[in-house]
C-alpha cells in the first residue's frame, strides 16, 4: 500500500517510530500526526499525551504537543489545559509551501538522510519492531550525554533510519536470519552514539 506521507522508513505497527531530522519529513509527520487525532473533542494534556503515546514510540509526547500546537495543527488552550485538533488547520502542502520555500506537497526520500525507501517485504513487523526497540535505546544513551551540554533538549537527531539498524547474516549459502545491528554506515556502537550526539547538538545550538 502507497504512503501518501512517504514515511515509510519511519512508521512501523501504525506507530512513528523515530523525529525525522529534515524538515520536510518532520512536517509530513506532523501531518500524519493530525490525520488521526480525532476531531470535536478537546482532550486533557494528560488524554492528549496518551493518545501521542499511541501514535509513537519514542516516548516525547511532550515535543510532539508542542510541534503541532506550535504549527497550527492543534489548538491549545491558553493555559496549556485543553488541546483539540484545529478546524481549520493547514494541510501538509500548505505547510511545505510556508516552511520550506514551495514544495509542492511533495517529500522526496532524498530531502531527508534517513528516508531511504524500506522494502515492506524485507523484513517482519516484529524484525522491525525490535530494531525500533533497539534504537530507541540507543537514543536514550545520547540524549543522556547531550543532556550534560544542553540539559533541556527533549530528544535526538538520528540520520539513519530504523531498518538499518537490521542486519542479514548468513549461516551457510541459502539460509540467512536478521538481528538488530548497529547502521552499516557506522563503525561501531560508540561511533553511532557520537554522530547521534554531533547532529544533535548542532541542530539545537
Amino acid at each position: 500500500m502507497t504512503d501518501p506521507y512517504e514515511l515509510t522508513a519511519f512508521l512501523c505497527n501504525g506507530m512513528l517510530t523515530a523525529w525525522p531530522a529534515r524538515k520536510k519529513k518532520r512536517l509530513a509527520a506532523l501531518a500524519w500526526l493530525a490525520d488521526r487525532i480525532p476531531p470535536e473533542k478537546t482532550y486533557t494534556e494528560q488524554e492528549f499525551n496518551e493518545l501521542l503515546n499511541k501514535l509513537h514510540t519514542f516516548g516525547n509526547p511532550a515535543a510532539l504537543r508542542r510541534e503541532l500546537a506550535d504549527h497550527a495543527l492543534v489548538d491549545r488552550a491558553p493555559d496549556g489545559t485543553g488541546y483539540r485538533l484545529a478546524p481549520e488547520r493547514p494541510s501538509l502542502e500548505a505547510l511545505l509551501e510556508k516552511y520550506c520555500g514551495g514544495a509542492g506537497g511533495t517529500v522526496r526520500p532524498e530531502d531527508d538522510l534517513a528516508a531511504a525507501p524500506l522494502d515492506a517485504g524485507t523484513y517482519s513487523d516484529s524484525d522491525l519492531a525490535a530494531a525500533a526497540e533497539f534504537r530507541n535505546r540507543i537514543h536514550a544513551e545520547a540524549l543522556t550525554v547531550v543532556r550534560r551540554i544542553r540539559p533541556e533538549t527533549d530528544s535526538v537527531i538520528d540520520r539513519f533510519a530504523v531498518h538499518e539498524y537490521l542486519r542479514q547474516h548468513w549461516d551457510y549459502p541459502g539460509a540467512w536470519y536478521t538481528v538488530t545491528a548497529i547502521p552499516e554506515r557506522v563503525k561501531n556502537r560508540e561511533a553511532l552514539i557520537n554522530t547521534i550526539v554531533s547532529d544533535t547538538l548542532v541542530r539545537y545550538r
